[in-house]
């Protein structure tokens, strides 16, 4: 039982060493991980926005801000603030379309007013309000979905580079190519939980010990 522990310990560590290997590497594709999905969710119309904004490499300046940090740092303001700057009378219709809440030829007109400096109605300030909620929840979800895609990316990448570590440290000892096999699919799965796991067979071993004496 203590030798079960320490060997639970020492896959839940090769896990660990699995993922800081995947992580050091966000500087190739897997960076961006998940990012094609963001775009997706997040729609042309929004897209279309954010190049009125940013210009003709908007999305390669977010690609960079999510490879630094998907849900939080300048990214999430970043579309934000770049989408409502990009609300033009040209962007409104698609953008209205796309969210959905309010109509094409109201937001329009609230875009023209906004371009031109004037001041809004209160039945404008409120179209306005409204497609910026949804757009916002949109955002969210968009970031929400290419954070769980990037993790659910980056714990298969870390199962191979568990399973090649493995592979090459059982060769180098001559154990069963099967054994090493096991030990780094187990390894990812194991990396959260290793140390609870091994301290909870610990704490069976001295009972059962116990209970023999």
């Amino acid at each position: 039982m203590d030798n079960l522990g320490t060997i639970v310990l020492a896959v839940g560590a090769l896990g660990t060493a699995a993922f800081g290997i995947v992580e050091a590497l966000k500087w190739t594709g897997i960076g961006v991980f998940g990012f094609r999905q963001l775009v997706s969710v997040l729609g042309e119309p929004v897209i279309a926005a954010l190049r009125v904004a940013y210009g003709a490499e908007a999305v390669t300046m977010l690609k960079e801000l999510y490879r630094t940090d998907r849900k939080g740092g300048e990214l999430p303001t970043t579309i934000r603030q770049g989408a409502r700057v990009g609300l033009t009378p040209e962007t409104a219709p698609a953008l209205a379309k796309k969210v959905g809440v309010v109509s094409a030829d109201d937001l329009a007109e609230v875009a023209k007013l906004v371009q031109s400096g004037k001041p809004l109605e209160e039945a404008q300030r409120g179209i306005l309000g409204r497609f910026e909620l949804a757009l916002d929840s949109r955002i969210d979800a968009a970031l929400a979905l290419a954070d769980t895609r990037y993790k659910g990316y980056v714990r298969l990448a870390a199962s191979f580079v568990a399973i090649a570590i493995a592979l090459i440290v059982g060769i180098i000892q001559q154990q069963p190519i099967l054994i090493s096999v096991i030990v780094g699919v187990a390894a990812v799965p194991f990396a959260p939980v290793a140390k609870d796991l091994a301290s909870g067979l610990q704490a069976a071993s001295q009972a059962m010990a116990r209970r023999k004496k």
